[in-house]
């Protein structure tokens, strides 16, 4: 929903024609409650057709998979190259942050395999 509103108004119509559609795909939109957003996706998606193209370039690829970089903010596609927080789940591109301590966590080593938390016991 706020992906399509912000989309909408940054003038980025094919994208927030995108979300409109997933929007309105959705089996809750069907429910008397979501009335409202049902009537404001599909506004969006009428408006958005009509205009047909998007003001800015966005590094983002609608039918592919991906996870969040934790310190660019930029998608880790399914396939490229990456590392992993055991502990927190934290992606991070490249192998660059490998062997750091993780930015979400701030207390575990990135790219280090393990089984979980390991105590002294």
């Amino acid at each position: 929903r706020s992906a399509m509103g912000t989309s909408f108004k940054h003038k980025n119509y094919i994208v927030a024609a995108s979300f409109a559609r997933r929007l309105l795909e959705l089996p809750d939109m069907r429910s008397e409650r979501n009335a409202d957003l049902r009537v404001k996706a599909t506004k969006v998606l009428q408006k958005s057709e009509q205009v047909g193209r998007n003001e800015h370039t966005l590094n983002y690829n609608e039918n592919a998979a991906f996870v969040i970089d934790c310190k660019d903010f930029i998608p880790i596609y399914t396939g490229e190259e990456s590392v992993k927080c055991s502990y927190s789940g934290s992606s991070y591109k490249g192998s660059a942050m490998k062997g750091q301590i993780d930015l979400t966590d701030g207390f575990c080593t990135i790219g280090v395999e393990t089984i979980g938390l390991v105590t002294g016991k």
